[in-house]
């Protein structure tokens, strides 16, 4: 019999269960060099072609081809150019004080000798909206293929293929074994105890078929005692697991055209550890079995888990005076049956007197839950549930600033342009990402003055309809801004060292939901007089088999279906609410001719009676907005 129950194998049918699992089956992936391989594909650049993307003059990617250079990020671009002559320095896309849109300057950089082809610091700042948007689209496709997707960073994501893995052991009637072998006559009698619930949820599954064991891995398979690849069920899963990534990852590379590396294995951590094992373009999948031998290949210590790799980890190696190497075996051998005696030595060590309890990353009140987290991470076995990324609470956009370049609330004002262009950018973002509208409703401006003093003003910003407009967040920190101005007339203020825009208080609203989902039976189906047509020209007979003629009469628009149709109607009908809260306008298409002639004829009075009384105000109403319009200055 497996060691394994059915309780294990339907355990993977359930998002918010797979992950305890000891069958389950989760993947890491990892972009490689990915804002090289974002200018490489940018650039028409090949793989081969040594490229690193720059930040002022520091190097923040390093290509792979670069790599074989000796280069890597802890060098200035300087020092890159010598080993290697040949290279390819791209600077990022950035924003230029006073402009809210951010471009590219190919050929231009801190490396070259002519002085109009440099980027300053002191009026520029960095944009990363080009990679969050080759990042969306990577993970587009990895939510259209795996159901449960988290993602850990702009470049990286965890995949649990829980459900995928058992929907082809179930359900697959076309996937292969070997040739002429498929997966479902393999595994027929399995697939009738399952479906016919013949089966106790706490009985051991049946041993594997023999068959199975032709199945193949994807990837390489940490290995190196050379055992038998599959033994029992938790093989079997990792290795349709191995299966399904492998297209995952060919079909990023297919579409966007970059490399990834993947580890596999049945927790996050250990995954993590294998996605970077061996790379680029690589896969590398960790089984139970050989776990420990995995973490004792002489790669990995305890701070290379995830969580455990800054402060926490080193002080760690401290308090549990664990070696410089081995410290994973050190931790299983020092305390190998219960994650109770690692509680007890770590108690002791903290109430010590050499202990600094104000200093320290250790909470003395939960060591119980670190033993047993240090416990079963030394075994491969901490397991750790995937979440989809929560929506953000707060977004925040700000410039260590130097020098003179922002010495006067003209440059504050540039600056903001900026944040609030850079807001603007991350907010579509978000709204991509999770197909919703996303609206903030406070903003609060940080500075801080030439004396490091911190002044902060905050309050609401209002919209005109539901979408987010950066003209009216500009409105608002511009007055912000100016009210914080007038408190620091002082020699001390200008120039300013650091300046933010944060914004907060989200709006979230579902794009999926229909105008008549949103307001209940308050509203109903809109439907003109104009647009009733006899139901049998709407819809023909089964034997005519013809398109049922779905017409806007408004806009003259044919729609296929009656999905578009509606969804077109709600636009009428949420047009119409619009107008019935702020008025129509000239230009609205449920005007009469006449009344927009009447409406017309209104204004142009309107225009008229203030036209004298607007000419008094020019040279008296400029705010200080008004010096500020949106062009394309060069450098």
């Amino acid at each position: 019999m497996s060691k394994f129950t059915w309780k294990d194998l339907i355990q993977l049918g359930s998002p918010s269960k797979a992950y305890e699992s000891p069958l389950a089956c989760i993947a890491h992936v990892d972009m490689n060099a990915f804002f090289a391989q974002v200018e490489q594909m940018r650039c028409g650049l090949s793989k081969e072609d040594p490229v690193v993307c720059v930040q002022w003059n520091s190097i923040i990617a390093v290509s792979y081809a670069a790599r074989e250079y000796g280069i890597s990020r802890m060098d200035t671009i300087q020092e890159a150019l010598k080993k290697c002559h040949n290279l390819i320095p791209i600077h990022t896309a950035v924003f230029k004080k006073g402009e809210d849109f951010w471009q590219y300057h190919d050929g231009w950089g801190s490396w070259v000798q002519d002085p109009a082809k440099q980027i300053h610091v002191e009026n520029h700042k960095v944009s990363l909206e080009p990679y969050r948007r080759e990042s969306r689209k990577a993970l587009k496709i990895f939510k259209s293929a795996c159901d449960l997707v988290e993602k850990a960073s702009i470049d990286e994501v965890f995949l649990d293929l829980g459900r995928i893995c058992f929907n082809m052991l179930m359900f697959d009637d076309y996937y292969e074994v070997t040739d002429n072998l498929k997966l479902k006559d393999v595994l027929s009698s399995i697939r009738e105890v399952f479906k016919g619930g013949d089966y106790d949820i706490n009985a051991y599954l049946p041993p594997i078929p023999e068959k199975i064991k032709s199945l193949k891995f994807e990837g390489e398979v940490f290995n190196p005692e050379s055992k038998n690849l599959i033994t029992d069920w938790d093989d079997v899963i990792l290795a349709l697991g191995s299966q399904a990534s492998k297209s995952i990852r060919d079909t990023i590379k297919d579409t966007l055209g970059y490399t990834t590396s993947c580890g596999i294995s049945s927790t996050k951590n250990v995954c993590k550890l294998a996605s970077n094992y061996k790379k680029p373009d690589a896969q590398t999948v960790v089984k139970n079995d050989c776990l420990l031998d995995f973490l004792d290949c002489g790669r990995f210590e305890i701070t290379s888990f995830w969580t455990l790799g800054g402060v926490l980890g080193k002080e760690l190696i401290d308090v549990l005076n664990l070696p410089n190497k081995n410290s994973i075996k050190h931790i299983r051998e020092t305390w190998p049956d219960y994650a109770d005696q690692l509680k007890e030595y770590l108690d002791t060590r903290v109430r010590e007197s050499d202990f600094d309890s104000s200093a320290s990353n250790i909470d003395p009140l939960k060591t119980t839950d670190l033993a047993d987290k240090l416990f079963k991470l030394s075994r491969g076995q901490y397991s750790l549930p995937l979440s989809s990324r929560p929506v953000v609470k707060s977004m925040m956009s700000n410039k260590n600033l130097r020098g003179k370049s922002c010495n006067s609330i003209v440059d504050c004002i540039s600056w903001l342009e900026v944040f609030c262009g850079e807001l603007a950018s991350r907010i579509q973002d978000l709204e991509q990402e999770y197909n919703k509208i996303v609206i903030p409703r406070t903003v609060s401006i940080s500075l801080k003055s030439k004396s490091y003093e911190v002044y902060r003003k905050s309050g609401p910003v209002t919209y005109k309809g539901i979408n987010f407009q950066c003209h009216e967040l500009l409105k608002v920190g511009v007055k912000f801004i100016t009210e914080l101005d007038a408190k620091g007339k002082n020699k001390s203020y200008y120039p300013l060292t650091k300046l933010s825009m944060t914004i907060t208080n989200f709006d979230i609203l579902d794009l999926q939901k229909t105008v008549v989902d949103m307001f209940g039976n308050q509203v109903h189906t809109f439907k003109s007089s104009v647009d009733k047509i006899d139901e049998e020209n709407n819809y023909c007979s089964k034997n005519d088999k013809q398109v049922s003629k779905l017409e806007c009469s408004k806009c003259q628009i044919n729609f296929i279906d009656e999905k578009s149709f509606q969804e077109h109607v709600d636009y009428h009908l949420a047009l119409k609410l619009s107008e019935g809260l702020n008025g129509t306008e000239e230009t609205s298409k449920n005007l009469s001719f006449g009344e927009k002639r009447l409406l017309s004829s209104r204004k142009r009075s309107n225009l008229q009676r203030s036209s004298t009384s607007q000419k008094k105000q020019a040279t008296s109403s400029k705010n200080i907005l008004s010096f500020f319009t949106k062009k394309r200055n060069p450098l």
